[in-house]
């Protein structure tokens, strides 16, 4: 019986049709734009945004029994959001300020479908939910109290792990991306995102902002090499007889 059955296996690896795998590196340019539901009539505060990066390593797979313009993609990625947050917390007289550039590093898992469009230069589509785990924020900058409109105390400080914006959250992210083909099966591809948190960042500043996340814009250009193996379960059309 195991003879059958490895016959059986053998027959269908060498009866299936050729399907491509993809694997790319990437990296480029990140500019986050911080927001929170926190009213400022309530708790003044302030975001700038500072320009930072990201890198992303992508496994595509290519769904011919679905479509034959269509992929399915895990993408592992790290990147850092920088962001200058200034706060005031005013208590009858005296004004409590601090400013902060926070550098939040994180590990992003994706996983969508793709479609492409085009023969020799491919275009691409993609949108899926993205997950994001903080594992580091440092944060640097100064605290000022005042009373009465007079400097009390003023405090430089840095943290290597700040608390003030940590732990994991999710959102969506779109990707759009042209690749263009240097040799045999390795591409050029340059690529735009965009991705939101649905999910605010948990952390001290979290009952603060009552609700604190991030628009993330990407701008990069990545290598992805094309690898060609069987598809073990083709897409099989039934030929219809010629006679009747």
């Amino acid at each position: 019986m195991k003879k059958v059955y490895c016959i059986v296996l053998l027959f269908c690896i060498f009866n299936c049709s050729n399907a491509q795998s993809i694997i790319s590196i990437e990296g480029g340019y990140c500019q986050s734009i911080f927001y929170c539901s926190q009213l400022k009539s309530n708790y003044y505060y302030s975001f700038s945004q500072y320009n930072s990066y990201y890198t992303n390593i992508t496994y595509k797979e290519d769904v011919f029994k679905l479509s034959k313009n269509m992929r399915f993609c895990a993408q592992l990625g790290w990147k850092q959001q920088s962001q200058w947050v200034y706060r005031e917390d005013k208590n009858l007289n005296d004004t409590f300020a601090i400013g902060v550039r926070y550098d939040v590093r994180s590990i992003n898992l994706c996983i969508y479908p793709e479609i492409v469009a085009g023969d020799f230069i491919k275009f691409h589509f993609s949108a899926g939910p993205i997950f994001q785990f903080i594992v580091q924020n440092k944060a640097q900058g100064k605290r000022l109290q005042l009373m009465a409109g007079q400097n009390k105390e003023k405090e430089d400080f840095s943290e290597q792990n700040s608390q003030d914006i940590k732990g994991f959250s999710w959102g969506a992210k779109i990707n759009l991306g042209v690749e263009i083909p240097l040799y045999k099966g390795l591409y050029l591809s340059l690529n735009n995102a965009y991705s939101a948190g649905f999910s605010g960042f948990n952390g001290n500043l979290k009952p603060k902002m009552k609700f604190i996340n991030c628009i993330d814009i990407y701008l990069g250009a990545g290598l992805f090499y094309t690898i060609e193996h069987k598809d073990f379960f083709p897409n099989q059309k039934i030929k219809k007889s010629k006679k009747q």
